[in-house]
């Protein structure tokens, strides 16, 4: 059994209730826990994230399981994006102009590149290529966002959805945590276009994270105005506006669109 985890608030309150063998998790996961816990790193991740993650991982070892932290061959999603190879780059889902003028997000390929494939290589290298054994991945989808639930793509892989079994809701999820005196992050890159204007406002009342995104949304421009960026059409933003992230007003900001409209529960748990 292995665990997609994000180092957010729902894989947080997994890890937790692991380490404390918790019985309704135990009865959501067939009596058994899980012995791997996979981090996938896009390298972009908020500082708060990162400093989370190692407080869980050593915590997570002292309990007997086992952490792993994968990447895309050793690669970092900003990097990879701003390094602008032909032939394919992996990029976040920037806005875009459609042929009506309206802000439409493009088709996103970090979270498949950056995120699934590394821990599929992964659990290849333990389970054989051809997942010859059986493989149970756990995610930390809460019950509210059961609607991002999907089916696995290979014969020997099952998907369990714990906190959907238990009916623990994000909600539940902080409450547990709170209660216990574990403070977990919201798991996504920094610069993540799917944020919602709650979150880019908290983003932005940290100076040093929201330089990075400000420098990153302009490197992008710079480098689409110079030479084009993944065959798009229209110059892409961080946020639906398609106005520079640091040009908008936020007070006039209504928060119409989140990450959970659009999100498959990979990164943001």
């Amino acid at each position: 059994m292995i665990v997609n985890f994000g180092a957010g608030v729902q894989s947080s309150a997994i890890a937790m209730l692991a380490i404390e063998g918790n019985d309704a998790l135990m009865g959501a996961l067939g009596g058994r826990l899980p012995k791997h816990w996979i981090f996938a790193d896009t390298g972009d991740e908020p500082l708060e994230v990162y400093k989370h993650l190692e407080v869980m991982k050593v915590r997570l070892e002292e309990a007997g399981f086992t952490f792993h932290r994968v990447t895309r061959y050793d690669e970092v999603l900003s990097e990879h994006v701003l390094a602008g190879k032909k032939g394919g780059v992996s990029i976040p889902p920037f806005f875009v102009a459609d042929k009506l003028g309206q802000s439409v997000p493009v088709m996103r390929c970090c979270t498949h590149d950056f995120k699934v494939n590394p821990i599929k290589r992964l659990i290849s290298s333990m389970h054989g290529v051809r997942f010859k054994e059986p493989v149970t991945q756990i995610f930390g989808i809460s019950a509210d966002e059961s609607q991002r639930m999907r089916e696995p793509d290979k014969k020997n892989l099952t998907f369990l959805y714990p906190l959907v079994a238990m009916g623990w809701k994000r909600s539940h999820c902080n409450s547990y945590l709170r209660d216990i005196g574990v403070n977990a992050p919201r798991s996504a890159c920094r610069y993540c276009p799917f944020h919602s204007n709650d979150e880019w406002r908290r983003i932005r009342r940290q100076p040093e994270e929201w330089k990075k995104v400000i420098q990153f949304e302009r490197d992008v421009h710079a480098l689409y105005d110079k030479q084009g960026l993944a065959g798009l059409n229209t110059k892409p933003y961080l946020h639906r506006s398609r106005v520079p992230i640091d040009e908008i007003d936020w007070d006039r900001q209504i928060d119409m669109f989140s990450m959970d409209d659009e999100c498959a529960g990979v990164c943001g748990v």
